[in-house]
């Protein structure tokens, strides 16, 4: 018989490059328009998120949708087909897990789709963990995610200045550093390579 008590938690691992090539990943999820931007599996990733809008909506060991949606003017005209069709692949998702966007002068919409994103998925699914807007220039984020073990495997590298040196989060105050705004929602885990990180080590991250 289904246990309907049973609450499944998401894990959070942001992990360094070494360690994220060495996943073996399958179901690669693209921006461009002639490919698949958004794909339901057991597994899948996504790279090189930096002004786009990425993650993936689930119903831990049961079924989980990945995207990554460049924002550019046809997404922004086609956004509600998007949600669509996003939320027909899962029709009740019951967690979330949002990244992505960067304010630069020449992107207008960067910004606009991420909260467009956040505001829809606030509304139609209880728990949404974010990590909004990178902070610098030049960053990204890569990620992976595993439905066998409700896992998502996260890579951000940023770099201060040009010419400087690129920063891989493997601490929380290069994690705080990285993202303007970060939301973990409640029940999810983080973890910063093995370590997780707890609500009394960083309660301003969790939704307790």
């Amino acid at each position: 018989m289904k246990n309907s008590n049973i609450s499944f938690k998401s894990n959070i691992r942001f992990i360094d490059r070494n360690t994220y090539n060495k996943l073996k990943k399958a179901n690669h999820i693209s921006f461009w328009h002639d490919r698949p931007n958004i794909l339901k599996a057991t597994e899948f990733y996504s790279e090189g998120i930096k002004t786009c809008t990425g993650g993936g909506i689930i119903n831990p060991q049961k079924e989980a949708a990945g995207f990554h949606i460049w924002d550019d003017k046809t997404n922004k005209k086609n956004f509600n087909t998007i949600i669509a069709s996003l939320f027909r692949y899962i029709k009740n998702p019951e967690r979330a897990l949002l990244i992505g966007s960067k304010e630069l002068k020449d992107d207008k919409y960067s910004i606009e789709q991420f909260k467009n994103f956040k505001q829809v998925f606030q509304n139609r699914i209880k728990n949404v963990t974010l990590f909004e807007q990178h902070n610098f220039e030049n960053s990204q984020t890569h990620y992976h995610y595993d439905s066998k073990t409700d896992t998502w495997s996260l890579f951000s590298e940023y770099q201060k200045k040009p010419n400087g040196n690129y920063f891989q989060i493997k601490n929380l105050k290069r994690l705080k550093e990285c993202f303007k705004n970060i939301s973990i929602a409640k029940g999810d885990k983080l973890f910063i390579g093995n370590k997780e990180i707890t609500v009394k080590e960083a309660p301003e991250l969790f939704n307790t």
